[in-house]
């Protein structure tokens, strides 16, 4: 039952339902809890914390990975370490210290590497090359993409890929190839609509959206940005609902001439 409630919360918040998703992961978690299930208590803390990080709860998802973390250490699980180590990198660098972010991805990395965790492995590279673009070296960073989707690809993780496609295509944005960006941001639309991920077309939508900005096509940018909007306020997004807001507002001042 507590395996089953728990599959149902990442269901459910894949599905844009973090609500119903945090129902699901309390319910496993106070069965795990009764039974003294730590590895199940494990996941679930967890699952609530990215629950939290993607409501910009950062502090409340901190404690939720602490307690995973501590738990998978106590019982020896390596694949669970790692995973909360990448979690707290992604939360570290959400709060601006990337150091600390790297330090997780790479402590990650190691431990992925030595069990042959190749899906593992697939998500350090990607974070380390989220974590390359902001330091300003994108030659670094898309070899780290690169890495991650390669290896994505030889899993078949479609997800792995559509995130990795979404990465490429901020990368040559930013460096100024929006026609490789584009391709990259589509390819990646189309894998999380077959998905049926909700957060993950938002991003694309607001993606495409700053792309036609760029090109100066207000009309469409405004029309990508609604859509993401739309989303993200369905899946309870709120640091992207206020990052989409924010660029409605730079389109309508841009509009007026202030």
């Amino acid at each position: 039952m507590a395996s089953n409630y728990g599959n149902l919360g990442i269901l459910y918040q894949t599905r844009g339902d973090p609500d119903q998703a945090e129902a699901m992961h309390r319910k496993s978690l106070a069965i795990d809890e009764e039974l003294g299930h730590k590895a199940g208590m494990a996941s679930d803390y967890g699952n609530l914390g990215i629950l939290y990080q993607s409501r910009g709860d950062l502090d409340r998802a901190e404690a939720m990975y602490q307690k995973a973390l501590a738990l998978n250490e106590e019982l020896g699980r390596k694949k669970g370490i790692a995973i909360n180590y990448t979690n707290l990198g992604i939360l570290y660098q959400s709060r601006g210290d990337p150091d600390q972010a790297e330090t997780m991805f790479r402590k990650s990395l190691a431990i992925d590497e030595e069990l042959g965790h190749k899906a593992g492995m697939a998500r350090a590279y990607g974070n380390l090359g989220i974590l390359y673009e902001i330091r300003g070296d994108p030659g670094q960073a898309e070899a780290m993409y690169q890495k991650a989707l390669a290896l994505n690809e030889e899993l078949g993780r479609k997800k792995g890929i559509a995130i990795n496609y979404t990465n490429l295509g901020n990368l040559y944005r930013i460096r100024g190839d929006p026609d490789q960006a584009e391709a990259m941001y589509h390819k990646a639309l189309d894998l999380d609509k077959e998905l049926g991920r909700k957060e993950g077309m938002a991003n694309q939508y607001g993606n495409l959206g700053v792309l036609y900005k760029t090109r100066g096509d207000p009309d469409q940018a405004e029309a990508m940005y609604r859509k993401a909007l739309n989303l993200f306020q369905a899946v309870g997004a709120a640091p992207k609902v206020e990052w989409v807001q924010g660029l409605l507002e730079q389109l309508r001042s841009d509009r007026s001439g202030r």
